[in-house]
């Protein structure tokens, strides 16, 4: 059986607002207007130069805006440390917490009490957490679209082992990474949108591993 990619109801499918599901839907389906390949001649350099960019990027922490299908949004701060370790710590009165130490991602729900673990390296998240990022040969590019405002790259597994996509968004001049796109194979898709962010800056290691527990570390 194939592995589902990141099961967004039940890692990424929660919101507490109601917005209109044609903001969140609508830049998807603007992008899906544009030739999947926007300059074909162009897709080797700009993999190559995305790659670096993500390479270099060691660290950032700042804010996160999530919205999915349903039309549902949350927010709270993430934290992201690479290879592999990220954090989104969710505002209330959202109860959740998830946390990847690297090799298991583990969502946390305080109010429910339970912890739901799936490994890393069977969510899209891996894709861009990798020590050393290789756009063109990890995972199978399906479209690069460039516009003056954004290029967005969508990925799949190329092995098949790993439904759905992710669509990341870089900014055109930096190279920052500025949002993703996690589409499911269900036809459901959850959207992150990063702000704020402060690059390459020490990050205290305990963030991402979870304690049981409501505290916050105030060494941290």
């Amino acid at each position: 059986m194939k592995k589902t990619l990141l099961l967004t109801a039940a890692v990424f499918g929660f919101g507490f607002t109601a917005l209109a599901q044609v903001q969140t839907l609508a830049p998807a389906a603007q992008a899906q207007r544009l030739p999947a390949f926007t300059h074909i001649n162009q897709v080797e350099n700009d993999l190559a130069r995305i790659s670096a960019k993500l390479d270099a990027t060691a660290s950032y922490s700042g804010r996160f805006a999530q919205y999915a299908s349903d039309g549902s949004f949350s927010q709270g701060n993430i934290y992201l440390k690479r290879p592999g370790k990220i954090r989104f710590e969710y505002d209330a009165p959202a109860p959740m917490l998830l946390v990847s130490d690297g090799v298991t991602l583990t969502q946390l729900d305080r109010q429910l009490g339970t912890k739901d673990r799936i490994p890393l390296k069977a969510t899209p998240l891996e894709f861009f957490l990798a020590e050393n990022v290789d756009l063109a040969n990890d995972v199978e590019v399906i479209s690069l679209q460039k516009t003056p405002t954004r290029i967005s790259v969508t990925a799949k597994d190329g092995s098949g082992e790993v439904d759905g996509s992710i669509t990341m968004v870089f900014d055109p001049q930096s190279l920052y990474l500025t949002e993703w796109i996690v589409h499911d194979g269900f036809g459901q898709e959850t959207k992150i949108i990063l702000s704020a962010l402060t690059y390459n800056q020490r990050l205290n290691p305990r963030l991402f591993v979870l304690r049981d527990d409501s505290r916050r570390d105030r060494r941290r």
